[in-house]
């Protein structure tokens, strides 16, 4: 995978957002690479291995990494193996995003018809109902608070949305190719597997079927035991007349 700058530079947000700045370094480790030691990593990044294991469970968190492990049989231990999921890492950023945008959206309606209040000194600001409760005193410095020019704040939260909207429109074209690319390698994957199932089990050879002739059923004979022969009845003899 090529490097692609505004992929890495969507990368080292993310990154930045869930776990902290340091995070960034993991990148260049990771990018287009597969199942790196954990212990490769914390030296490579000259940190300890338990610091390196903090940041690579807080981006797991998310799934914009995934991992493996294997046992060292001698030691007994386990050592993990670290691969980047970079569609996972845009999605999440996507989402992030996606709520930031929701979030200003929100404050700008809320201050189209509500009035803020700021201390310069300590760069607080606070709702107009906050700063009745503070009698309009900054609750660090005791200093008078004054009112936010509201026209001029919309302006720029309106620039930040048209910002922020465009960022998220170039992120999801982004996420949307990844996902066509990898669609579109799995697809030969797919064929083969489909034309493995549609191949039917070569026939065996059959023997020519001859024509044969009905068989008559044969009946049964059942053998009949031979009749006894009748005893003849003795003939009564004829009385001779005197």
């Amino acid at each position: 995978m090529a490097k692609d700058e505004e992929t890495l530079s969507f990368l080292r947000s993310v990154f930045r957002r869930i776990a902290s700045k340091s995070a960034e370094d993991l990148i260049e480790i990771l990018y287009d690479k597969e199942n790196v030691n954990e212990f490769k990593i914390a030296e490579k990044l000259k940190k300890n291995i338990n610091e390196v294991r903090n940041i690579l469970y807080k981006l797991s968190s998310f799934n914009v990494i995934s991992s493996t492990r294997k046992k060292d049989k001698r030691k007994g231990w386990y050592t993990y193996f670290w691969t980047l999921n970079v569609e996972k890492a845009l999605e999440t950023l996507l989402k992030l995003k996606e709520q930031e945008l929701f979030n200003l959206e929100h404050i700008m309606k809320s201050r189209s018809f509500k009035q803020f209040y700021f201390c310069e000194s300590d760069n607080i600001e606070m709702s107009e109902e906050t700063a009745l409760h503070h009698n309009f005193l900054c609750p660090e410095c005791s200093q008078l608070l004054t009112p936010v020019n509201e026209e001029k704040k919309i302006k720029e939260m309106n620039l930040r949305i048209d910002s922020s909207k465009k960022e998220i429109e170039g992120l999801r074209e982004k996420v949307n190719k990844l996902k066509q690319e990898r669609m579109a390698s799995l697809a030969p994957k797919e064929k083969k597997k489909s034309k493995k199932k549609t191949k039917k089990k070569p026939k065996k050879k059959s023997a020519k079927k001859h024509s044969k002739k009905p068989s008559k059923k044969t009946k049964k004979t059942s053998k009949k035991k031979p009749k006894k022969p009748a005893k003849a009845k003795p003939k009564k003899a004829k009385k001779k007349r005197l």
